[in-house]
């Protein structure tokens, strides 16, 4: 037994004091969403955007720095896997800080769930004393995580991200390695029982079916269930938690993703190029902003006008990046970029984009198509999180066999821990 984490006598219920931590730090994490915007472009204005990157990678040395002097100094800790561990764990949290230095704050998930997942750890570890204790941990950090994105769908100006979700696991995960082969505390030394069985199936039934709600949280079903309610109607101007539409492949342009079929897009745009081009025309016109529009004109209510919207801003996103870059491979890059969206757009948003007025000069697109050529990769634009690989009924086919098989099979588990 690892001398690590000192035994505790074990309790008879759930400790708490323990779960209270657990959700102060849920808390402390669901009340950043309003402020994290206003938080970040204070942060980049006064000192920099590097900042979110040095604060990870300090808390994570200084941690490690802790656990080492506790190690070799406190607990005699002689076996070499243990500080193995310890580093790898370690490696991997600067390994993500480093990969996310593009968008720094992102960063601070790492500490956010971590910090959470040892408080989970803390909580459960008075109930639960065998292996499984980790692997529960880690879902109980993915549902928190999980509503800690919905939260901030519902936050205006904020969004629903699967990434951000993954991003949260990982934190916790790596977390719970550190302490499994890491630490390896003394208390997780029992074989399993059926609570820790209960909590398992429990906490996977729960993320499951949270995450096939997710899932259905289409514009249709949007549109649905805000209809009579009125206060709920400004949920449609959030961008959509989950999307399903198609991946189409176009030899020119490369891969794109639409809620329309390239029929149902080249329809629209002969019928309703025109009535729509005008309108985009004199809102622009107007001084109203691409982003105000897109506020408008969504997939809740227009679709096509919406991806439309969404790939003339890219495009000209792209194109006016273009001048903050002195890098021959950044330049090819965005290039590119701003030549493919351009592309897109000629070809199946022709009627639109020629009423609307917002086509590019032939010398401007033979320029951007001559530092195009030079990149080799494939292109992909998106037009939002659209899911093309499954559709909405084989993902809660998919979660209804899941739990039938973790029912059953906790049900197994249990009958031969009492026989």
């Amino acid at each position: 037994m690892s001398k690590t984490i000192d035994t505790e006598k074990a309790t008879t219920g759930w400790n708490r004091t323990s779960w209270g931590w657990v959700v102060l730090c849920s808390i402390g994490i669901f009340s950043m969403g309003p402020v994290a915007r206003n938080i970040q472009r204070f942060i980049y204005d006064s000192v920099g955007r590097e900042f979110f990157t040095y604060i990870v990678l300090f808390v994570v040395v200084a941690g490690v720095a802790a656990l080492l002097y506790s190690f070799i100094f406190k607990l005699k800790v002689k076996r070499i896997s243990q500080y193995v561990w310890l580093f790898i764990c370690a490696g991997l949290y600067v390994y993500v800080t480093i990969e996310l230095r593009k968008y720094p704050e992102e960063a601070i998930h790492l500490l956010e769930y971590g910090l959470l997942s040892y408080f989970l750890f803390k909580a459960l570890s008075h109930r639960i004393r065998d292996w499984t204790i980790y692997v529960t941990a880690v879902l109980f950090v993915l549902f928190i995580g999980t509503i800690d994105e919905f939260l901030q769908w519902i936050i205006p100006g904020r969004y629903w991200g699967f990434e951000d979700i993954r991003l949260n696991a990982l934190a916790g995960g790596v977390f719970q390695l550190a302490v499994w082969k890491g630490i390896k505390p003394g208390i997780i030394c029992r074989s399993v029982k059926n609570i820790s069985v209960n909590t398992l199936v429990g906490i996977i039934t729960v993320n499951l079916i949270f995450l096939g709600l997710c899932l259905s949280n289409t514009p249709t079903s949007v549109k649905h269930y805000t209809g009579p309610f009125n206060k709920l109607y400004w949920l449609r101007s959030e961008e959509p938690m989950s999307e399903f539409g198609y991946k189409h492949k176009d030899p020119e342009i490369g891969t794109f993703y639409s809620r329309l079929s390239l029929a149902e897009l080249r329809e629209i745009d002969l019928k309703n190029g025109e009535a729509y081009g005008k309108i985009v025309h004199k809102d622009i016109n107007s001084e109203e902003t691409y982003q105000e529009l897109i506020k408008i004109y969504t997939p809740y209510t227009d679709p096509f006008l919406y991806e439309f919207l969404i790939h003339v801003l890219r495009r000209n996103n792209k194109f006016e990046e273009l001048m903050e870059r002195d890098t021959s491979d950044v330049i090819i890059e965005i290039s590119n970029a701003a030549y493919r969206e351009n592309l897109l757009i000629e070809k199946y948003f022709t009627n639109i984009l020629k009423h609307s007025e917002l086509g590019w000069s032939d010398k401007k697109i033979k320029d951007l198509q001559k530092a195009a050529s030079l990149w080799e990769e494939n292109y992909t634009s998106k037009a939002g999180k659209i899911i093309s690989s499954f559709s909405m009924k084989t993902a809660w086919l998919l979660i209804v066999v899941i739990l039938v098989i973790v029912w059953t099979s906790g049900k197994l588990w249990k009958r031969r821990l009492d026989a």
